[in-house]
């Protein structure tokens, strides 16, 4: 059914405009949105339409999530590990659930991921996926998890020698057979656990199906210590040299302990970074700085939440004193989410995706003081409706495509079972 958003409010971060309209919005992967002074105008042809009455409202564009985690959704709250080090943080918590995963306990993690996402006005994930002992088919339960709910998403599948060099293998195949059908990335962890020929193999692949790496890129001072004793180079000089900056797709995660080169390098290349500011500081693995990187700089959670409104207000407030940053350029960074999908011709990010607002703001909103009004007054908690793919799927706080009250139950039944297994 056609949406009519009356007496709308819109902020087109595009455009870097802002008017008050009626909007029809379509239905559909390729809907779109057309807007007019006049509402009969809009309706005329249609047999059947809802129209939301938004006066006083805010309206704009969903979010992004650059770069998470949904497969450690479940134990966010779960304490994984007492270690102090960065490796072996993950070799206890982490890589020790991406080797207990199933598709059930999987498909209740995407869908907790995906209840979060929406009831936070986040539509589209770049979704960074690992369990390697259950390869072939995880792919699919993320995303028939995602759709059911009315989320969409950018996939990869996480490939790493830290297993087995046959599941990096294994990983490889997989990745290939998806992205023969759909579109995603080629998925690696992180430099310190992948080799040479996984590496060549993996933009070999990226080059083939004419897509972009996704990869965790000096997260920490283990990932640049490991490449200068193993490779003589850095990270990022050794993905330089090995093809992974050749495509704007690909998406470093982190990028937190660069060089100046390093930083020379990825802005030459135009790919993207994701800034994970509340992940950095939970495994205290330092600050971004982005100086000499460039501005394709998005914002990411890496598995903490799906909340990009949260992250773009700690993105601003812990960066005072580590990085050049204001509101307005913490609330693009936000939007260079939404960016990525644009530019790179990714259909995950619709035009009919957004976001109403009841936001009770004291000083009228405008173009000049909506990123001081995105950090320090709007909420989530201020979403009246989200909007994805021209259909509602979160009003008055509730999803509406699926019983939150029965997903509840089952995921936190898979919590329980994720939770034994790991204490194993």
């Amino acid at each position: 059914m056609p949406l009519v958003l009356k007496n709308a409010h819109f902020f087109d971060y595009r455009n870097n405009s802002s008017q008050h309209t009626n909007i029809l919005i379509e239905e559909g992967l390729k809907g779109k949105l057309k807007f007019s002074n006049d509402i009969n105008k809009l309706i005329e042809d249609l047999q059947d339409v809802r129209i939301i009455d938004c006066y006083g409202k805010i309206v704009m564009r969903s979010f992004v999530n650059a770069h998470q985690h949904s497969y450690l959704s479940l134990t966010r709250t779960h304490k994984l590990s007492s270690e102090d080090d960065f490796a072996m943080r993950l070799k206890t918590g982490a890589w020790k659930i991406d080797k207990i995963l199933d598709a059930e306990i999987l498909e209740a993690a995407t869908l907790y991921s995906a209840i979060d996402a929406l009831k936070n006005g986040t539509t589209c994930v770049i979704e960074h996926h690992s369990s390697q002992t259950f390869i072939e088919g995880s792919l699919e339960v993320l995303q028939k998890s995602f759709h059911r709910a009315g989320l969409q998403f950018l996939p990869c599948f996480e490939i790493s020698d830290r297993h087995s060099y046959l599941a990096a293998d294994a990983a490889l195949a997989y990745t290939d057979s998806w992205l023969r059908s759909n579109q995603g990335l080629v998925g690696l962890h992180a430099s310190f656990t992948v080799g040479n020929s996984t590496l060549k193999n993996a933009v070999e692949l990226a080059s083939k199906h004419k897509t972009g790496i996704h990869i965790h890129a000096a997260e920490s001072t283990t990932d640049q210590d490991h490449s200068l004793k193993e490779y003589g180079k850095t990270v990022i000089e050794r993905l330089f040299e090995a093809g992974v900056l050749d495509d704007q797709k690909t998406v470093l995660a982190h990028a937190i302990h660069l060089s100046d080169e390093e930083a020379r390098l990825i802005n030459e290349s135009g790919v993207y970074v994701v800034q994970n500011m509340e992940s950095n500081l939970r495994s205290n693995v330092g600050f971004f700085n982005s100086e000499g990187i460039g501005e394709n700089i998005m914002l990411g959670t890496d598995g903490l939440h799906n909340n990009m409104l949260r992250s773009a207000k700690m993105s601003y407030l812990a960066g005072q004193g580590f990085d050049q940053i204001t509101p307005e350029i913490a609330i693009k960074r936000l939007r260079t989410g939404n960016e990525y999908f644009a530019k790179n011709k990714f259909c995950s990010d619709c035009e009919n995706n957004l976001l109403i607002f009841d936001y009770p703001y004291t000083e009228e909103i405008n173009l000049d003081n909506l990123s001081m009004h995105m950090i320090f007054g709007m909420e989530s908690k201020h979403l009246s409706h989200v909007i994805s793919q021209g259909e509602i799927v979160v009003e008055g706080g509730k999803l509406t495509k699926i019983n939150e009250e029965d997903s509840m139950y089952f995921i936190r039944e898979m919590t329980r079972k994720l939770i034994k297994l790991f204490g194993k």
